[in-house]
């Protein structure tokens, strides 16, 4: 069986969420971050890695007694980009790596299975990447996965994983992954993201 190191986001400030960490939020009876957490802990093989920053220490224990580790990114304020460069800096070796933020209210090991699967039979070195046909065109979705050697370019600098143009700039990376689960796609951004998708308002002492 292979191995997958699993890089968790969840570093971010949540800016568009106002004084709320929407990681904190609750989602169908736990925190968000709890919830994408353990579901990439529950896959075969999989060794997850979670990247704190913002608010590390209530994220931390929102992930009390799940099998995941944690490390501190100090440069989290820099965006996302410096999350992943920290977080696959410090992930264990593996055969993949898997990259994915935590606001994604509907991921499920099933989609996670597929990605894992569709990334197996990607070409040596591709970035698998989810993708469907939106309204206004393609869009891309999380997580992504890489091999070890797309890793070491990241790392080095060469590949932006936070970029949304990386499919336009390497394209001789991408392997796409075409689906249509809202796991991939459907995230929480704002307050009124938030509402729609679990039918109440923030907490109060969130808002």
């Amino acid at each position: 069986m292979s191995e997958i190191a699993i890089l968790l986001l969840a570093a971010g400030e949540s800016r568009r969420m106002g004084a709320a960490n929407k990681l904190l939020l609750p989602v169908d009876g736990e925190p968000l971050v709890r919830r994408t957490a353990r579901i990439l802990a529950s896959l075969a093989g999989a060794r997850v890695t979670t990247v704190l920053g913002h608010e590390a220490d209530e994220v931390g224990a929102a992930l009390a007694g799940l099998d995941v580790a944690v490390t501190v990114n100090p440069d989290f304020a820099e965006g996302q980009r410096a999350s992943v460069h920290h977080g696959l800096v410090h992930a264990a070796a593996a055969d993949s790596y898997m990259v994915t933020p935590a606001d994604l209210p509907r991921l499920t090991e099933a989609d996670c299975g597929a990605l894992i699967a569709a990334h197996d039979s990607a070409p040596h070195g591709a970035v698998t990447v989810p993708m469907r046909r939106g309204p206004d065109g393609p869009e891309r979705g999380n997580p992504i996965m890489l091999s070890g050697t797309a890793r070491d370019d990241v790392i080095a600098g060469g590949i932006n994983l936070g970029c949304r143009g990386l499919l336009d700039r390497r394209p001789d990376l991408i392997h796409i992954h075409t689906t249509l689960s809202d796991g991939f796609f459907v995230d929480i951004d704002t307050p009124e993201a938030y509402a729609v998708e679990t039918g109440a308002s923030l907490p109060a002492s969130a808002s």
